[in-house]
């Protein structure tokens, strides 16, 4: 595929976003923030269709492929959270994802995107550690035992069905794994703050001058620095935990202050 099929975007004319890579740089600072494969394919589309509102399923089908309607509701909205968690901390003001409620995301005309193909790929650097060497006369005083076909078999039936029965609990529990444990606010809502801050000054006052949205029980998923304004909030009617029965809507603060 020649270099022209790959071209990056630069977005608000600051960073650069590398699919090649999957990747975001901060053109001045130089930072770099690795991307999940996922919420880098969803990037990717929504930045080829600037402009446009592109469907939660044709997300799903682009980033996940084939395996996409078995995608839980968390999942897709853990790439979405990581994005804008990511522009964040390169402190990028503007909401760069827009949620329209029941239609889908896009990415507003205000946002200057351009393409670059005279891009510079920045190489990622591997840390390679020395392996012991073994001597052959090791290798040749270790003898295996042999397992006949039924033995076979049995281990491997064994890992497919130990791996089928923990699976839905870890990934359940990798959701949202960034986030510091629910607190329970006057009887009213629960919410999380991201793990990575400094302090969670800025999140509690937040809850505190938003009682309107800190009601029904509900769950909120805020984050904030400390060193920037900008604010993210999930709300959700339902812990991410639970895969069904649950709605959420983001709302975003370029420049929160507060009070």
């Amino acid at each position: 595929m020649s270099e022209a099929d790959n071209p990056c975007y630069l977005i608000e004319n600051k960073i650069l976003f590398i699919p090649e890579k999957q990747c975001l740089v901060h053109t001045d600072s130089h930072e770099q923030i690795k991307l999940k494969p996922t919420a880098s394919s969803c990037l990717l589309l929504l930045l080829r269709n600037h402009t446009e509102i592109v469907t939660q399923n044709e997300l799903l089908a682009f980033a996940w492929g084939e395996s996409h309607r078995q995608v839980s509701f968390n999942a897709f909205y853990q790439s979405i959270l990581s994005l804008r968690k990511s522009f964040l901390q390169m402190n990028v003001e503007k909401q760069i994802i827009t949620t329209i409620p029941r239609k889908g995301l896009l990415i507003q005309q205000e946002i200057t995107i351009e393409k670059k193909w005279d891009h510079v790929v920045p190489e990622v650097e591997i840390e390679l550690t020395d392996t012991p060497s073994v001597t052959p006369n090791k290798i040749e005083n270790k003898k295996l035992p042999k397992l006949n076909l039924a033995e076979m078999l049995i281990i491997m039936f064994t890992v497919l069905i130990v791996g089928a029965l923990l699976y839905p609990k870890i990934s359940s529990e990798n959701y949202f794994s960034g986030y510091v444990a629910s607190k329970k606010y006057d009887g009213q809502c629960h919410y999380f703050v991201n793990a990575d801050a400094s302090n969670y000054s800025r999140h509690e006052g937040f809850i505190k001058e938003h009682p309107e949205m800190c009601s029904d029980n509900k769950f909120l998923y805020i984050t904030a620095y400390p060193e920037t304004k900008n604010i993210s909030v999930i709300l959700c009617t339902a812990g991410m935990d639970l895969s069904h029965d649950n709605s959420c809507q983001s709302v975003y603060y370029p420049r929160y202050d507060s009070k």
